[in-house]
């Protein structure tokens, strides 16, 4: 073996420097050869606590020099289970005759066996490394030493590899939930339209075969059942635009100009009846979904014409500014007003804050906008003072 102090020095280089320059696949190789050439020894393992009990698995097994495939072996009446969760053990010679039910021991030839403990950042067994040989240990404490220099640095990478594959794990779990859940809103949303459809058409064919033939009551019931069955198909379409978001076209380059130009249009007659007044300050051109960037500004701007008290006339700002890697969009408007403690709830999926009778609406929008904006990477929110009015502002990621 080379001098002890240069290979100290060795040791701590490789684990500074070139052992964080190796990619995560192949640390545990590159240290476990860099163990059996520099310590000269014949085996290397690096194992951890399998999750079959009583079991470990090697992340890495070097025969030789040689990287061999891994394995599965239990601990049970072998070295290794005097170390996992306990302490150092070094047997410097007849391994095989002190463990003679450790099948692996034998086709290796091994004579000699070190092991170290690998233990988690909260004090949990984890795994450990072992070194064997085919001739007797001479130098277990200088051994020694550099096992548990390095067994610090194989903990970490252990315990870092487990929190990524559960962040993994834990995202495609959300990610399936997630799916299934659109899934389920757009089916039930969709099979909820044919039911409704024909509960409204015969709720017509009754209000017109029977015209001037029933009493009052009754027109009254066949009024609510009408003005029930619109409510629910307006749920049901905003349940359906909710779940097409993000799947509705390609992400490309969109002027914010042209977009509002086109929203306009669309709520012209709602413009006209409201008298509002809309101001349009000269907007990005940015990279987006431009089906849902519409559905946003419409919903915004609709929403500033909307909530105003009766005889105001609603005024609408629009306006934009760079702000990093960010476009800072603001929409404000001269309307009611929102209180503190509503400011979040309102982008809540069916939250209303006011009733039918004075605000028409199906408490989707806002969701809805929320959903677009996430979609792009920004965040939404509003400031307000109540009877004053609202900001509503948004951000839109760069790239």
């Amino acid at each position: 073996m080379k001098d002890y102090k240069k290979l100290i020095d060795d040791t701590l280089f490789f684990i500074a420097q070139k052992g964080w320059a190796i990619n995560e696949s192949s640390f545990y190789d590159s240290l476990a050869i860099f163990l059996s050439e520099n310590l000269e020894m014949a085996y290397v393992l690096i194992d951890r606590i399998s999750n079959q009990e009583g079991n470990v698995e090697t992340i890495t097994f070097v025969d030789s020099g040689k990287v061999k495939t891994n394995v599965s072996y239990p601990l049970l009446n072998t070295p290794c289970e005097n170390v996992v969760g306990k302490n150092l053990c070094v047997y410097a010679s007849n391994v095989q005759q002190l463990f003679p039910k450790d099948d692996m021991l034998a086709p290796m030839k091994a004579e000699s066996y070190i092991g170290i403990p690998l233990w988690s950042s909260e004090g949990d067994a984890i795994g450990l490394i072992a070194l064997l040989d085919t001739k007797p240990i001479t130098n277990a404490s200088e051994i020694e030493t550099i096992l548990q220099i390095v067994a610090v640095r194989v903990a970490h990478e252990i315990e870092r590899n487990s929190y990524e594959q559960a962040l993994i794990s834990k995202n495609k779990e959300l990610e399936r939930q997630n799916k299934e859940l659109e899934q389920f809103t757009y089916i039930a949303s969709h099979d909820l339209q044919e039911p409704l459809r024909t509960l409204t058409s015969i709720n017509q064919l009754l209000q017109e075969e029977f015209k001037g033939r029933l009493d009052e009551r009754a027109e009254t019931y066949l009024k609510f059942i009408n003005q029930s069955a619109q409510r629910m198909q307006l749920l049901v379409k905003g349940l359906l635009d909710y779940s097409k978001i993000g799947k509705l076209g390609d992400f490309s380059e969109i002027d914010c100009n042209e977009v509002l130009k086109e929203v306009l249009s669309d709520i012209s007659l709602s413009i006209q009846e409201s008298n509002a007044k809309i101001v349009i300050e000269e907007l990005p051109i940015l990279k987006g979904y431009k089906t849902e960037l519409r559905q946003l500004f419409q919903n915004l701007i609709v929403n500033a014409t909307k909530f105003v008290e009766k005889g105001t006339t609603p005024e609408v700002f629009v306006s934009a500014k760079s702000l990093g890697q960010e476009w800072l969009f603001s929409i404000k408007d001269n309307g009611i007003g929102i209180e503190e403690k509503d400011r979040e709830k309102i982008f809540v999926i069916f939250k209303r804050l006011h009733n039918r009778s004075k605000f028409e609406g199906t408490g989707i929008g806002l969701s809805n906008c929320k959903k677009i904006v996430e979609l792009h990477n920004g965040n939404i929110w509003v400031d307000s003072v109540l009877g004053e009015g609202s900001i509503f502002h948004f951000t839109i990621a760069k790239t």
